[in-house]
């Protein structure tokens, strides 16, 4: 549902209840996470790097890692996206394993801004 008040929703079902069936954190998580929703999307950058540790620390391997994964900003495809990511890899002390699916994610947007960047070349 492309509204504040669902993603709000979805996102304390994930991130601030651990009450979800993996099968139904994934599927929620998939239904938060849509390209046309961007904008909706933006407020919870912040609040991933907020909360990614303290779920990592908390949840089964299974549950941390969508969260880890899933909900790691990457559709917020800027330099800011980047900046924020560092700065939480320099200062939260992450567990190697968690380290690297951040490191992974970023990966993905740093990608994306060259692609942008290709494209805006031509």
């Amino acid at each position: 549902r492309p509204t504040a008040e669902a993603k709000a929703e979805a996102w304390a079902s994930v991130v601030e209840s651990d009450k979800l069936p993996n099968s139904v954190q994934e599927a929620v998580i998939g239904g938060f996470l849509q390209a046309d929703q961007r904008e909706l999307l933006a407020p919870y950058a912040e609040k991933y790097f907020a909360a990614v540790k303290d779920a990592w620390d908390s949840r089964s391997h299974e549950m941390a890692q969508q969260i880890a994964i899933g909900l790691f900003p990457g559709f917020q495809v800027s330099q800011a996206t980047l900046d924020a990511t560092d700065a939480w890899l320099a200062s939260a002390e992450p567990s190697a394993a968690l380290r690297r699916l951040v490191t992974e994610s970023r990966a993905g947007v740093e990608r994306a801004l060259k692609a942008q960047a290709a494209d805006a070349g031509r």
